[in-house]
């Protein structure tokens, strides 16, 4: 009777032996996989924190823009000057003939 309880143990732990080793040659593709997704999903959460700050350079650049004067104003503004320089060059060119009128005066 011993010996038949043996043998039924030695074939039980012989069944959990195999059926371990199946479990663990099923369910390796799995933690392999696994390990690839927690991979990938680091490198994507690395890469989004990337952009994070790609787009907080990006909005500080926009914000600054929208100061900036544009082309039209830029333009505007050298009509605006070369406008100024004429007035100023009558102004000068009358400035001089009161100039040589006063030390020609006797």
């Amino acid at each position: 009777m011993l010996n038949t309880i043996s043998q039924w143990g030695a074939l039980v732990a012989l069944g959990l032996s195999i059926g371990n080793l199946l479990w663990a040659w099923v369910s390796r593709p799995a933690r392999d996989v696994g390990k690839r997704v927690d991979e990938a999903n680091d490198r994507i959460e690395e890469a989004f924190e990337g952009l994070k700050g790609h787009d907080r350079r990006i909005q500080r650049v926009e914000d600054d823009m929208r100061h900036l004067p544009t082309k039209e104003d830029l333009h505007a503004l050298s009509t605006k000057v070369t406008g100024v320089k004429t007035e100023l060059d009558i102004i000068a060119r009358v400035v001089t003939r009161i100039d040589e009128f006063l030390r020609s005066r006797p």
